[in-house]
């Protein structure tokens, strides 16, 4: 865990659960962990992954990287990876939604690239940073490039859009292996299950929607994804995780 700006009690509690815990600058006096910087957290955590796998990647078959506060595990992802990546380097997780079809990823492709770039990949599946895994060298490299790509752009919160140019374009394009939902690899329930939002998507899903059974998350064909991510955008699961994990 690379810590940005936490309390104590928050790392101590992640000392106490055996996490290997990255801080940036501690503050003694107030008994917290600060760390400033003009970058956004979701654009400048890309480096800091890379240069602890710098150090450490020889070391790992597979690397997972995920959003902290809103995906959970119910499964081990790295038994996906190791079945189904095939001769792939990463996987990426899709909204199963087009750029065009939806409004905070059209804008934010728009913002991050201007006019030209978004028609010439409007068209396109939109695939969600937040639940990458793949190879230990990959990601390494692919971290690299999110974070320089990212930045000295006109919109800050820009590593999604980043993340979708380069897994679409070469060279990284046949490295990567595009992962709908039907794939069992990760739920993003923002577009594809909250209740204030799906009605208005359902019109332009690419694929089927995700299931809730008996408090697990699943394809329409029982495969139980090893992610969900925005799951506290559904009240129903939302209040299931948050009883089930204790929080």
């Amino acid at each position: 865990m690379i810590v940005f700006n936490a309390s104590y009690e928050t790392v101590n509690k992640l000392f106490e659960h055996d996490f290997k815990t990255i801080i940036l600058n501690r503050d003694e006096e107030k008994q917290a962990v600060y760390y400033h910087s003009p970058l956004k957290v979701y654009v400048e955590r890309f480096l800091f992954i890379h240069k602890y796998l710098q150090q450490v990647w020889h070391n790992y078959d597979y690397v997972l990287t995920t959003d902290v506060r809103d995906v959970i595990f119910q499964t081990d992802p790295v038994l996906w990876l190791r079945e189904n990546l095939g001769d792939k380097k990463l996987v990426a997780g899709g909204e199963s939604i087009r750029y065009r079809d939806e409004a905070w990823n059209r804008e934010n492709l728009f913002q991050a690239y201007g006019a030209q770039i978004y028609d010439m990949f409007k068209d396109n599946e939109v695939y969600n940073v937040g639940t990458l895994g793949g190879t230990a060298e990959a990601i390494k490299d692919l971290t690299l490039n999110i974070f320089s790509s990212s930045v000295n752009r006109p919109y800050a919160v820009v590593d999604q859009a980043v993340f979708n140019i380069l897994i679409q374009s070469p060279p990284y394009k046949d490295s990567v292996k595009f992962a709908r939902h039907s794939d069992g690899w990760a739920c993003q329930a923002g577009v594809n299950v909250a209740p204030d939002k799906i009605e208005g998507f359902r019109p332009f899903l690419l694929d089927k929607e995700p299931v809730f059974e008996n408090g697990i998350v699943k394809t329409v064909e029982g495969k139980i994804f090893p992610l969900v991510h925005q799951y506290n955008r559904v009240p129903e699961w939302n209040a299931h995780f948050l009883t089930k994990f204790g929080a």
